[in-house]
């Protein structure tokens, strides 16, 4: 039998496992030193955990967590003043501008209306192509994340801190290369 997992040895320790298979443990433990010491010492920990003295909550515990989780709201008057003083902002700027320029406030609007048109008109096709390719890039980094989370996981058990900073720096100039040619793959086409 090879040695025993953490899951087995509490499972033991608590007397959760069949009869078959809690004899088997023990003729392990019989001629296995580490799993033994390794019982011993979960045993301790237990045992340990078991003498502390019960938790007491303090008064007003409770309001004293929630208080700091959920903030006071603001209020919807002060939203709509925020608002109205953006809106605000916005005009005088304009009127600003307009004045500064020497252009005439309708010259200025259709100006701004031609200009707004012409991002929408152009953003538009870059918008479609992100839309088109959100399902396969959402697969792709999932796919990407879970070895990653793998990876990483098995790296760290058997490389030294200094090597992993390593393995982790190639990991980000590789996600910034990829980001990058999805962005070139994005915009072909659209210089002509």
């Amino acid at each position: 039998m090879t040695c025993l997992s953490i899951e087995q040895i509490y499972l033991y320790i608590e007397k959760e496992l069949p009869s078959a298979k809690n004899r088997e443990i023990q003729k392990h433990l019989a001629d296995c030193p580490k799993c033994q010491k390794a019982v011993e010492e979960r045993k301790l920990l237990i045992e340990a955990a078991e003498s502390l003295p019960a938790w007491e909550t303090p008064l007003g515990f409770t309001q004293q967590v929630m208080a700091r989780i959920f903030q006071a709201r603001v209020s919807p008057l002060s939203w709509l003043g925020a608002v109205v003083s953006g809106f605000a902002s916005m005009i005088l700027a304009v009127v600003l501008f307009a004045l500064v320029t020497g252009q005439n406030f309708s010259d200025l609007l259709r100006g701004s209306y031609y200009t707004l048109l012409n991002a929408i008109k152009n953003l538009s096709p870059l918008l479609a192509k992100i839309l088109k390719l959100a399902p396969l890039l959402l697969k792709i980094l999932q796919q990407f994340g879970e070895f990653l989370v793998k990876g990483l996981t098995l790296l760290t058990s058997l490389i030294s801190p200094q090597v992993q900073i390593i393995i982790i720096t190639v990991v980000i100039v590789i996600i910034a290369s990829s980001i990058y040619g999805l962005r070139r793959k994005l915009f072909i086409g659209e210089k002509a």
